[in-house]
This record gives C-alpha cells, sequence and structure tokens, in this order.
C-alpha cells in the first residue's frame, strides 16, 4: 500500500477537496464558508509541500492562504470585527514571517511581513487609519495577484 508521499497528484486532489469542502460548507449554511475554502486550499499547498519536496512554490500559496483563512476567520469566531483589518493583516504577516523562516535564503517575504506587520500593529494599537476604507476591497485580490507574479518571477536559483 503506498503512502501518501508516493502518490501521484497530491496537489491536484487536495485542491479538488478543498473546493469540494468549502463550496460543502457553503452549501450547509456555515458563516464564512469563502473563509474557509482560502484556509482548505491553503492546507492543500502546505500537504503537497510537506508530502512532497519542499518546493518553495508550494509553500508560498500555502502559506499565504492560510494566513487569509485565518485572518478572515478569527474575527468573527471572536467577535471581533472592530480590528478585523488588523488582525487580517498580522495573520498575513505571520504567513510571509513562517515563509521566510522555512527558506531564510529568500529575503523578500520577510521584507513582505515587515510591512504588513507594521501596518497590522497601527491598524490594532492607533486610531490612525493606515488603509482607507476604498482601498480594504483591493487587498485581497493585489496581495494574491502581486505574490502570483513573484512566484511566476522569481529566479530559480535557490
Amino acid at each position: 500500500m503506498r503512502g501518501i508521499a508516493g502518490g501521484r497528484g497530491i496537489l491536484g486532489g487536495t485542491v479538488l477537496l478543498a473546493v469540494g469542502f468549502g463550496v460543502l460548507m457553503q452549501a450547509l449554511g456555515v458563516a464564512d464558508a469563502g473563509a474557509y475554502l482560502f484556509l482548505f486550499l491553503g492546507l492543500a499547498f502546505a500537504l503537497a509541500y510537506v508530502a512532497g519536496t519542499h518546493q518553495y512554490v508550494y509553500l508560498v500559496p500555502a502559506a499565504t492562504m492560510i494566513g487569509f483563512g485565518l485572518g478572515l476567520i478569527i474575527p468573527t469566531a471572536f467577535g471581533n470585527q472592530t480590528h478585523a483589518s488588523g488582525i487580517f493583516l498580522a495573520s498575513l504577516a505571520i504567513a510571509f514571517l513562517v515563509i521566510y523562516l522555512l527558506s531564510p535564503s529568500r529575503r523578500i517575504p520577510l521584507g513582505i511581513a515587515a510591512i504588513l506587520g507594521v501596518v497590522a500593529l497601527a491598524d490594532i494599537f492607533t486610531n490612525v487609519t493606515v488603509v482607507p476604507d476604498a482601498f480594504k476591497p483591493y487587498f485581497v485580490p493585489v496581495i494574491l495577484i502581486v505574490t502570483g507574479a513573484y512566484l511566476i518571477l522569481e529566479p530559480r536559483t535557490h
């Protein structure tokens, strides 16, 4: 019997499982099912990263999607909508810090983590509006687009 690491198609299979569970949660009426979809997709990439050869191209979407999912789930789960954007950004900062810690030869994730962390702390602990409300709907797509472009354009010398 083959182990999970011996099978082919781990990423494809786990992505399908993640989407299936996310859609099922929505059909069951679970609040924030879309947030769980991010989390499940991140876990799919994490499984591909762990079960495979620890490829950086799986680590980055794993951490990013898990950070997105947790950043959306935590404020709702703990009833803290006041600091929801700060918690979201802090979760992403931690995700990029994890990327750096698991692949310290790549410094860009550390820089992104630092910037997101500073903005998150300012949002949580000050009354200063760091990110205007008009720009908040663009955060998710912009971060996903920039992260995807980074993975595509990053040199393969590591």
